[in-house]
């Protein structure tokens, strides 16, 4: 009798564990309670919603339900089998909790709770990830599911720069960074291989000598283990080559306003922001070139002359159609790994330190950014950039990129200033770096926020971001064997608070979903692999 309890219990056991196994969320919600059966998805089902505001929301889901059971469904303000609702109940206790989301499936149907669009965007990623991983129908366990982000800053960063991306190719990072609930795209979009944003004040800026360049070095090394290893993902792709009359074939891209538009509006579907890059004052080679008079000796070298007007002009002209394209809160003025050496021997830039008052060349560029976030603050946006724009001083209002990981020092000092601070320190979060079998869990395990900040520092912490710079990432294939799949580990470093971070339990999930990858067609690097 006693053997055939233990195996009645055992079966038990086996069957709940094998029921949990089917809610597989990353990252990791707040609170998640399982019940019995399921919700059958049918083809004709409706999602309704109670609000005009979420109507780009249920068009969204509407696009995932077909896609990934090839059924067809239909939308209405109102009552629906599937219910996207926004409700006032989550704005109580004054923390922000635009972010938060209830997700409610039993047999009769599935419900999704917030107080705002993204809360139901998020809700939209959860509910994703219950559905099963092979199309044609199927169903959604009975499950409630109470969560909540940690940090409200959880992105990538990509450079089209260094090798250009597609508008195609950029949707499709945002739809994967919004099925794991990353909420700011930070787009690299200038620096000296090339300018990639049209910008209508200067148009040579995306000309056939400026948008589009000669190999280089790095495509050169791309090509070289492209042949070495056999790897297709490292060639060069054709359709971003052209003829130039005078300069035989170039390679490049740019986006057109219109392109750009399309972007910033295909993200906020997803609950993305956008947030552009237009690096100054170094990293500005391109702009220099084409208009050799942004430079010192007007000979096309970068950095950007701080001392004459019509730099400062320049600058606020771009930012004008910058502030245009995208309606969000930030624009980072990157302002990184600037060769003030030049400013030392510039007439006029010494001139400018000695009419300000300043002391030096750090001074120089703290000024300048100063003045930039000033013009920033009056078109109603925030300044951001790298963590050298704390040389020379800084504003408690700009927020800082910290990136410099071999600078422990950098959060502690821009915190204890006042600033606010986003984490991507490259000794964690630089996702085009090598990876290997251990790089995961490095992320995962990883002090990714400095351990000795006050509770007062802590509130300054923004949120973190990987970055993908793309001097060695020539394809899409190639961006998503580097990015994926560790931008879920990035994704639960984010969103859940630390204390609850398991590597044991992250990992189950994590195999669960590399099933996921593999239906979306992402070329995710194995797990375990001896390849480079």
């Amino acid at each position: 009798m006693k053997k055939r309890i233990t195996l009645c219990l055992s079966l038990l056991l086996l069957c709940v564990c094998t029921a949990m196994a089917t809610v597989n969320i990353i990252p990791k919600p707040t609170s998640v309670t399982e019940r019995e059966g399921a919700f059958q998805i049918k083809n004709g089902l409706t999602i309704g919603y109670n609000e005009a505001s979420l109507e780009p929301a249920a068009i969204y889901l509407q696009e995932i339900l077909t896609k990934e059971t090839g059924l067809s469904f239909k939308i209405k303000q109102g009552k629906g089998k599937i219910q996207l609702s926004i409700i006032s109940a989550f704005d109580e206790g004054g923390k922000d909790r635009s972010e938060n989301y209830e997700l409610h499936c039993d047999k009769k149907g599935v419900r999704v709770y917030a107080n705002s669009y993204r809360g139901i965007i998020n809700g939209i990623a959860t509910l994703r990830q219950l559905l099963p991983v092979k199309g044609g129908g199927g169903s959604v366990p009975c499950v409630s599911i109470k969560d909540a982000p940690n940090f409200h800053w959880r992105g990538l960063m990509l450079d089209p720069v260094r090798h250009f991306f597609s508008v195609e190719e950029t949707k499709r990072l945002l739809d994967q960074m919004a099925l794991y609930k990353l909420n700011r795209f930070h787009w690299h979009l200038s620096d000296n291989e090339g300018f990639r944003m049209e910008v209508k004040a200067y148009p040579e800026l995306t000309g056939d000598t400026m948008a589009w360049r000669r190999f280089n070095y790095h495509d050169r090394q791309c090509l070289e283990r492209a042949s070495k290893e056999n790897n297709p993902t490292m060639l060069i792709p054709w359709k971003f080559i052209k003829e130039v009359e005078g300069f035989g074939e170039l390679y490049g891209g740019y986006y057109t306003q219109d392109e750009i538009r399309n972007v910033v509006q295909y993200a906020a579907v997803r609950g993305i922001d956008v947030i552009p890059e237009i690096d100054m004052p170094g990293h500005n080679g391109s702009a220099c070139w084409c208009y050799r008079w942004l430079s010192c000796t007007q000979d096309g070298r970068e950095p950007l002359c701080l001392g004459r007007n019509s730099t400062i002009e320049f600058a606020e002209k771009v930012y004008d159609e910058v502030f245009k394209l995208f309606p969000y809160e930030y624009v980072s003025i990157g302002g990184d790994e600037v060769n003030r050496r030049r400013w030392s021997e510039c007439p006029e830039c010494q001139k400018r330190i000695q009419s300000e008052g300043l002391k030096d060349v750090s001074e120089l560029q703290a000024w300048f950014t100063k003045r930039m976030e000033k013009y920033f603050n009056a078109h109603g946006r925030r300044i951001l950039g790298w963590d050298e724009i704390l040389e020379g001083g800084l504003s408690k209002t700009a927020t800082v990129h910290w990136w410099r990981g071999d600078h422990p020092d950098v959060t502690q000092k821009s915190t204890a200033m006042g600033n606010e601070v986003v984490l991507c320190p490259f000794t964690f979060l630089y996702f085009d770096y090598a990876q290997d079998d251990n790089t995961l869990r490095h992320i995962y395990d990883g002090d990714i926020v400095p351990v000795d900040l006050t509770p007062e520092q802590l509130k300054l912490i923004k949120g973190m971001q990987a970055n993908i710079w793309c001097e060695r990432i020539p394809t899409e294939a190639r961006m998503q064997w580097m990015v994926f799949p560790r931008a879920l580990a990035l994704a639960e470093k984010a969103w859940t608070p630390r204390k609850d971070q398991n590597w044991d339990d992250f990992f189950p999930r994590l195999q669960a979903h590399l099933q996921r990858l593999d239906a979306m067609g992402i070329q995710y690097r194995p797990l375990q692999t001896k390849r480079p």
